[in-house]
């Protein structure tokens, strides 16, 4: 059995699972736990030193997971989909490690290769990759970038997006494999252009395409406009003007000297509920609008039955 045989297979699975859970995807992204939940798999996240995640079989009194509460989100939903996907294919309990150094995939058994190319359909199938490049004002992405960009919107893994495409045969192999060798920590801080972001937070970069859509981040992301002449018209409570972990440091929307100030800000944990962003856009028939959606602290059982 091979990795085509595995995409094979888990297209028709990912499919299948669309449509008995009633999964939607207009604006690219994939609620696993939600998902998760209308399949009946217990959920809970603990730290798990190397251990990415546990599926636990029928067999052994599941079925249900365990998800390393210590993953940035994207990865933790990544595995996520990679459980959900032992259980959709009808796995026993299975370990799923921290990937050894070498060549990515290697060595690894048919089921643990079935359930990764799960996660990947399962998280972007075709319309959903679609919709995430539209979000972005693309119809294919042309760069690393364009992949950073469309990874937010579809809530997935820099390097596992890479892959994907060249399976949606929206890129070619030569372009995997170069754009593969760039770190997404690069891309992210040339997006921002000098804009403070933590390591493990990430930008959104929301353009007029992205009107009317849920922007999903994590308390520390950076929300920055680009819209020509736009700005953020007002700061709603659960986002701020000021980066996190910058003592001192002035409201960005206060500065009367650098317009792309207000171009900037950030998710805060005092983010509760819902909340909407707006912008003035010069030449649109109205304000331009996001909604942000913070996801949550993942740590044991409550936070994923919500």
């Amino acid at each position: 059995m091979s990795w085509s045989n595995a995409h094979g297979t888990a297209m028709i699975a990912a499919a299948q699972a669309h449509e008995d859970l009633a999964v939607t995807h207009d604006d690219g992204y994939v609620d696993v736990f939600r998902a998760l939940r209308t399949e009946r798999v217990e959920v809970m996240g603990q730290l798990l030193g190397g251990l990415l995640g546990l599926y636990v079989g029928p067999e052994d009194g599941g079925p249900a997971c365990l998800l390393n509460a210590g993953l940035e989100e994207v990865s933790m939903r990544h595995t996520a989909a990679h459980e959900l996907g032992h259980h959709r294919l009808g796995h026993r309990t299975s370990y799923d490690h921290q990937h050894a150094p070498g060549r990515w995939g290697e060595g690894w058994p048919q089921h643990e290769r079935d359930a990764e190319a799960f996660a990947s359909w399962f998280l972007m199938p075709r319309p959903a990759a679609r919709a995430a490049l539209a979000r972005c004002g693309l119809v294919r992405p042309d760069s690393p970038h364009d992949v950073y960009r469309m990874a937010r919107w579809t809530g997935t893994p820099y390097a596992t997006t890479v892959r994907h495409l060249m399976r949606l045969k929206m890129i070619d192999r030569s372009k995997e494999t170069l754009w593969l060798k760039h770190s997404p920590g690069a891309l992210k801080a040339e997006l921002a252009g000098g804009t403070p972001v933590r390591p493990r937070n990430h930008v959104h970069v929301l353009t007029g395409a992205a009107h009317r859509a849920t922007v999903h981040a994590e308390a520390g992301d950076c929300l920055l406009l680009q819209i020509p002449g736009g700005r953020f018209d007002r700061v709603p409570t659960g986002l701020s003007s000021t980066a996190p972990e910058v003592s001192g440091q002035m409201s960005l929307l206060d500065s009367p000297y650098d317009r792309t100030h207000e171009q900037a800000l950030w998710v805060s944990e005092d983010l509760v509920n819902d909340c909407t962003l707006t912008a003035e856009a010069p030449g649109s028939s109205g304000l331009f609008r996001v909604t942000v959606r913070l996801t949550p602290n993942r740590r044991g059982a409550d936070h994923y039955r919500d």
